[in-house]
């Protein structure tokens, strides 16, 4: 059995997101029939049990070598592949417990002895560099650099991001692997809120869209607020539940300069409920007339993931990456004009039924098991190639066309 090291630093309440995509591909690696590898999560020793209780009962083990947990291991660790190009010090753990490659963790150093699947999610500061801080920029190019010159596998979340890896760092492209995502949460690891504990709970009344996503400057809920002035107008009004972390970092008042434009626009979102317990998120997924999705930039997007698993209506913007996910049920529409989606929510809205509701929902999960083992089979066929040597090679030129 070879055995994969997962290092998982923090409780990830940062990025929420993160955490969700490895819980769920420990999941997937468990659902691999005739199953070859075993994950190994690395973490600090202060590390909570609950923290780790969305994950499968896979080996823990406890070190202070995980980074972030001490300054003077971390600087050792750094110190040991800046100057003689090894993290001796995490290779000796490794080695010591058997330890095949590490994956998702970052580099060991440009002449490391143990293999590396090194994850880079999307290029987001090289699209859209208007939303980040010059030092975010130079530190974000510089992990990514890292990741592409010293690890023996580049790991993408879509072929989108393969094509800005071509742009980014040619020669890492034949190294480069994609592996994209699927939820499998609606295969039982959460449980589903009754409608009417969460339609008390959250003060609604009749049928409503959901946007579950953080308010960060580019998840585009202006365009929700000017699509939902649009319907008014036309007198077909839409409700629109929003969830998600209010605090974006790098425009710190922009939830509540949001707010106040809706106002403006005499369209408050009253329904903005911030962060709500998962089970609550998927769950007002599940009873709404669709999902939305008006984000100007995704690497692989977990909401559309998740509304794919659970046979939902999902009203998205027409960015690259969410055709490369493709769900059945999904309405494009251009993030750039808010007539365009509210053109989409109004023929959506118009043609719900519960009963083609409920048979898509069915009919995703009967294909869910198969497509969350197949997520878990690719991602070990990759670590085998790891391993074992590369046979696949990606082409920069058919990249870039």
């Amino acid at each position: 059995m070879i055995r994969v090291g997962f290092v998982l630093a923090d409780s990830g309440n940062a990025w929420l997101g993160g955490v969700n995509y490895l819980s769920n591909l420990l999941h997937a690696i468990a659902k691999i029939p005739d199953r070859q590898i075993e994950p190994v999560l690395i973490v600090p020793p202060d590390m909570p049990e609950e923290l780790l209780a969305v994950f499968p009962p896979w080996q823990v083990l406890r070190t202070a070598l995980a980074v972030g947990q001490h300054a003077g291991w971390r600087l050792a660790r750094i110190l040991g592949r800046e100057l003689v190009g090894r993290d001796v010090l995490m290779e000796r753990f490794l080695r010591q417990h058997g330890i095949d490659v590490l994956s998702h963790s970052g580099h060991l150093g440009r002449w490391a002895t143990v293999p590396t699947i090194g994850w880079i999610p999307d290029f987001q500061h090289r699209r859209m560099p208007e939303f980040f801080q010059p030092a975010e920029l130079t530190s974000r190019d510089r992990v990514f650099r890292r990741i592409t010159e010293r690890c023996t596998t580049v790991l993408l979340s879509s072929v989108d991001a393969q094509h800005d890896l071509a742009r980014f760092d040619p020669s890492a492209v034949p190294r480069s692997r994609v592996l994209h995502f699927v939820s499998g949460f609606a295969g039982g690891a959460t449980s589903v809120v009754a409608e009417h504990v969460l339609r008390e709970r959250y003060d609604i009344v009749g049928p409503y869209f959901h946007l579950p996503s953080q308010f960060w400057v580019h998840k585009n809920h202006r365009a929700v607020i000017d699509a939902l002035a649009i319907l008014q107008a036309r007198g077909r009004p839409a409700e629109v539940v929003c969830t998600g972390d209010k605090t974006d970092r790098r425009w710190p008042g922009f939830f509540y300069e949001l707010m106040a434009y809706a106002e403006a626009q005499g369209r408050k979102i009253a329904r903005a409920f911030g962060l709500v317990p998962y089970a609550d998120m998927a769950s007002l997924m599940t009873y709404s007339v669709a999902v939305i999705n008006p984000s100007l930039f995704e690497g692989w997007s977990t909401t559309v993931e998740e509304t794919k698993s659970l046979g939902l209506t999902m009203v998205l913007s027409d960015i690259p990456v969410h055709k490369e996910q493709n769900p059945e049920q999904g309405v494009y529409f251009d993030p750039h004009k808010p007539a365009s989606l509210a053109d989409a929510l109004e023929n959506v809205q118009n043609r719900f039924t519960n009963n083609a509701a409920t048979k898509h929902k069915l009919q995703a999960q009967e294909k869910l098991p198969s497509r969350f083992s197949k997520f878990g089979a690719r991602y070990q066929a990759i670590v085998l190639e790891t391993i074992l040597g590369n046979s696949e090679k990606v082409s920069v030129d058919a990249l870039l066309g």
